[in-house]
C-alpha cells in the first residue's frame, strides 16, 4: 500500500499476521522507500506501528460507509 493512499479510518489487512486493523495515524517517515503507519487491531486494545508495504487495503465493500463500503460495527466491537 502506498503511503499517499493511506487515509484515517480505512480498514486494512496486515500481511505479517493476517489480522484486520484500522488506520489511526498519518504515515510517518521511516526511510525513503517506506513509512510507518499507526494502526489499531479490530476487537483488541493493541496499537502498533506497521510499515506501509505490510498493509493491504480491504475491498471497498468491507470499508466503512464514509469510504463507500457497507461495514458497520456490531454492538460490543471495539
Amino acid at each position: 500500500m502506498l503511503a499517499k493512499d493511506i487515509k484515517l479510518g480505512q480498514r486494512v489487512r496486515v500481511a505479517t499476521n493476517n489480522m484486520t486493523a484500522l488506520i489511526v495515524g498519518k504515515p510517518e517517515y521511516y526511510s525513503p522507500s517506506s513509512k510507518l503507519v499507526r494502526i489499531k487491531y479490530e476487537n483488541s486494545t493493541r496499537f502498533e506501528y506497521m510499515i506501509n508495504t505490510a498493509l493491504e487495503l480491504l475491498p471497498t465493500e468491507e470499508q466503512f460507509p464514509a469510504y463507500g463500503g457497507t461495514h458497520e460495527r456490531k454492538p460490543g466491537e471495539f
